[in-house]
């Protein structure tokens, strides 16, 4: 078969398989010059980031959120102080509100409905406009003092009422046939049961008998005026059980 080719045929074949024979040579050597693969690192064994590119983005935030803390201070401090007194005074006016009412149901009579009263009305009269009790000793009928105008003091008949504390003194430690209250006087009425029916007291005055500027309860200069026009002040005390 070989014989029957021409040398035209033979030449081609045989630059065929020269080309063949580079070609594959071309190949292995290609192989053989390939660069070998990278080892592979496992993530927790690679490099880290560099230090400017972890503290740069947490200084940034802190000092972000400091600013903003400061500018809250800059608003909320002046707006405190500024409402401030204002709530002081809604809630002082809310408790003296709250005391005025225990105060009311105090000297009420005592009943099931009304376990907080001590009964100053029994005394005093219902509106603790004054009243008549019985002196058991000497049998003779009192006036008992009327409570409406205690803060007119010595303008309306209290001689003994020249001040707030005066009241307060009266109703803690006793006077006359009237017994002391007070816990610390052997009494019944703790501090705080005196304080909301002294409020009430104070907050049922008269104004028609008893005008701011006699006001002892209320006025500090009416008090003032008491104890120059009226030195001779009866007893604080008379019936203080100790």
């Amino acid at each position: 078969m070989m014989l029957a080719l021409t040398t035209a045929q033979g030449i081609v074949i045989a630059g065929i398989g020269v080309a063949l024979l580079i070609a594959g040579g071309a190949i292995a050597l290609a192989r053989g010059r390939a660069p070998a693969a990278a080892p592979e690192i496992p993530s927790a064994m690679r490099p880290g980031p560099p230090d400017p590119d972890l503290e740069t983005p947490l200084l940034q935030k802190l000092q972000g959120w400091g600013v903003l803390l400061v500018l809250f201070f800059v608003v909320w401090i002046p707006a405190t102080w500024l409402f401030e007194p204002g709530r002081n005074l809604d809630q002082e006016r809310r408790l003296l509100e709250d005391s005025i009412a225990r105060g009311e149901a105090a000297v009420q009579a005592f009943t099931e409905e009304n376990q907080g009263g001590v009964g100053c009305t029994r005394c005093h009269g219902s509106e603790l406009k004054g009243g008549q009790i019985l002196d058991t000793a000497t049998g003779a009928v009192i006036n008992t003092p009327n409570l409406t105008t205690v803060c007119g003091g010595p303008w309306t008949g209290h001689p003994a009422i020249h001040s707030l504390q005066d009241i307060y003194t009266t109703i803690e430690q006793g006077r006359g046939l009237m017994p002391s209250w007070s816990i610390k006087y052997a009494g019944a009425l703790s501090d705080q049961q005196i304080n909301d029916i002294v409020n009430y007291i104070v907050s049922i005055q008269d104004e028609t008998q008893v005008p701011f500027d006699k006001n002892v309860c209320i006025n500090p200069d009416a008090t003032k005026a008491a104890d120059e026009q009226f030195p001779n002040k009866p007893p604080a005390t008379t019936n203080a059980r100790l």
